[in-house]
């Protein structure tokens, strides 16, 4: 007996992709532009200039690696693997710890931006722990 994938699910796995498509695309837009700080910077002698492309090119790798997980999660969820739940559950949890900080950072701005970062990991974090989501991943 196999179990259908609940509609919010496939929703959730489309954003994974989406963001993982976006967080590609930015990160390899950053490595690109860090790298050419970084050798500008070691050719001409600005060590600020060579720090700032090697602190940019460090944040495109992790961007790539973030991108890459979000496929991940993307095709665990799609096809309601156990461990794409616990991993998305461990992705909301990020958020919310960054959504947090967010909060506290100072500034109305921040304040707005905390909250807003906080909505949409809440009301994911609300659709995963679902019995009837939980059940189609076998929790």
């Amino acid at each position: 007996m196999t179990t259908q994938r609940p509609t919010g699910v496939t929703l959730l796995a489309i954003a994974f992709i989406i963001l993982g498509l976006l967080s590609l695309l930015w990160s390899l837009l950053v490595f690109g532009v860090g790298a050419v700080t970084g050798v500008t910077g070691a050719i001409f002698g600005a060590e600020g200039m060579a720090a700032v492309g090697g602190n940019q090119t460090i944040n495109g790798i992790v961007g790539i690696i973030g991108a890459v997980v979000d496929f991940i999660v993307a095709y665990g969820l799609l096809t309601l693997k156990r461990w794409a739940w616990l991993l998305a559950m461990i992705g909301v949890a990020i958020s919310v710890v960054t959504g947090v900080l967010g909060l506290f950072s100072g500034g109305l701005i921040a304040v707005c931006c905390g909250v807003l970062g906080l909505a949409v990991p809440a009301a994911i974090l609300y659709y995963l722990l679902r019995p009837d989501v939980r059940r189609a991943f076998g929790r």
